[in-house]
């Protein structure tokens, strides 16, 4: 007699024996998030390091490198750094001066002076040359001010400067050997807005030390 196997469940034998996986709870887009978030934050850690500095071999630079290094290690491994030492660090905020001071440096800065900014024009039988206001040894003559510029004409021999402060300009001269003299005033004028020290600073420009 012949037997053969029943086929009713046909299915039974043909499972799966691979459990399904365990759910674990998460998210497929918080964890794409969670990549973005952390590709951003390794972005920003890497353009904090100004690589030209850490090439002269700058040690603030140097010390902020191994902060980064470090940190991009934690991301790696899917931790998140809270603070990385000289790229996080707080900046206080800037009390009224320091803003009133910061306001006109970008003004000045805006029309052009850049690099006529905390200059003296030296004037020799060399030709002229801008210096560095702190070439200067001493302020003596001078009232106070919160921005030097560099003139951009004089006639005579000596250090031409114009100086901006809260409520004037001033255009001041000294001349060499600077530890041997005094700072003489030239031409002096208040100003009330933005616009008339702006007029003034290109009028003095070329005409205060004719």
């Amino acid at each position: 007699m012949h037997y053969t196997e029943s086929m009713e469940n046909p299915g039974d034998d043909m499972a799966d024996p691979t459990p399904p996986p365990a759910d674990d709870g998460r998210n497929d887009d918080d964890s794409l998030e969670t990549w973005i978030n952390r590709a951003k934050r390794a972005h920003e850690l890497v353009e904090a390091v100004d690589l030209e500095k850490v090439a002269a071999h700058d040690a603030g630079e140097i010390h902020k490198l191994d902060s980064v290094s470090d940190a991009l290690q934690q991301l790696s491994e899917g931790n998140a750094p809270d603070h990385v030492e000289g790229v996080d660090e707080v900046i206080p905020a800037l009390d009224a001066e320091q803003q009133r001071r910061a306001d006109l440096m970008a003004v000045i800065a805006e029309d052009g002076w850049v690099e006529r900014m905390s200059r003296v024009l030296t004037l020799a039988d060399g030709g002229a040359t801008l210096r560095p206001l702190e070439i200067i040894p001493h302020r003596e003559g001078l009232p106070d001010f919160d921005i030097c510029v560099a003139p951009e004409e004089a006639i005579g021999i000596g250090n031409f400067a114009l100086f901006v402060s809260a409520t004037g300009i001033f255009a001041a001269s000294i001349n060499e050997p600077a530890s041997k003299h005094l700072w003489r005033i030239a031409r002096s004028r208040p100003y009330e807005t933005i616009d008339e020290l702006r007029g003034a600073l290109r009028n003095y420009a070329t005409t205060a030390f004719e």
